[in-house]
């Protein structure tokens, strides 16, 4: 009796295991391929960007859908305006206590138009100061 309660337990194992196996997610290169995509056939048939695609189709990176950014770096998308390691042009890095803001590399600790985060101008006659306008 014993031996057909474990013979029953590797079946149900090796059907879970079998159903697991066979449960597959498309990956970006097949979500090209679906009825009603906006990507053309031609990009899809170029490599993927950010696996080496991008350096032979630098346009891959604006018709990707969750690209990184549209800019292509070192065979990697980025966004050139926000990326602190291709800020404003491929491998100019901001240093550790700067952030990229609109292609430019700022503290935002001090930056009266970049005050604790990007875009976040001080009013006139206050200043940034850890990253808050007129702190006190």
């Amino acid at each position: 009796m014993k031996s057909l309660q474990v013979f029953f337990m590797i079946a149900m194992l090796i059907m879970a295991l079998a159903i697991t196996l066979s449960a597959t997610v498309p990956n970006q290169r097949e979500a090209f391929f679906r009825p009603g995509s906006s990507t053309s056939r031609f990009l899809a048939s170029q490599s993927s960007p950010g696996r080496g695609g991008c350096d032979q189709n630098p346009l891959a990176c604006r018709a990707t859908e969750g690209s990184a950014g549209p800019d292509c770096c070192s065979k990697k998308c980025v966004d050139l305006r926000t990326d602190i390691s291709n800020c404003g042009s491929c491998g100019k890095r901001c240093i550790s206590s700067e952030i990229c803001c609109n292609a430019h590399c700022v503290n935002p600790m001090s930056h009266n138009q970049n005050c604790g985060k990007c875009s976040n101008h001080c009013k006139e006659g206050t200043s940034c100061d850890n990253g808050m306008c007129d702190y006190a």
